[in-house]
């Protein structure tokens, strides 16, 4: 019997801050995030359990997608935009 892994779903997420444990994201793997919107501006800030920023973004509309840093348990994503974003 063979098994084929399955890629894991995008999931949009709207402004907030979010806990990486809620992401349900595995902290072993590469994740993306990107701007869709046609004319929101978005910004992200990844801190770890220390709350040490890890990572800050400005996505512009329509961005490409963006490599995440890690989201190890204990770390927050904080979001900021008027629409949503995708994390791959």
């Amino acid at each position: 019997m063979f098994s084929i892994p399955s890629m894991a779903q995008p999931r949009n997420i709207k402004e907030g801050l979010y806990k990486a444990e809620d992401l349900n994201l595995s902290p072993d793997a590469t994740h993306t995030i990107q701007n869709d919107s046609t004319k929101e501006y978005a910004f992200i800030m990844i801190f770890d359990s220390n709350q040490i920023a890890q990572q800050l973004m400005q996505l512009n509309p329509n961005s490409g997608a963006y490599i995440l840093t890690p989201l190890q348990p204990g770390y927050q994503l904080l979001v900021v935009t008027n629409d949503e974003l995708i994390i791959n």
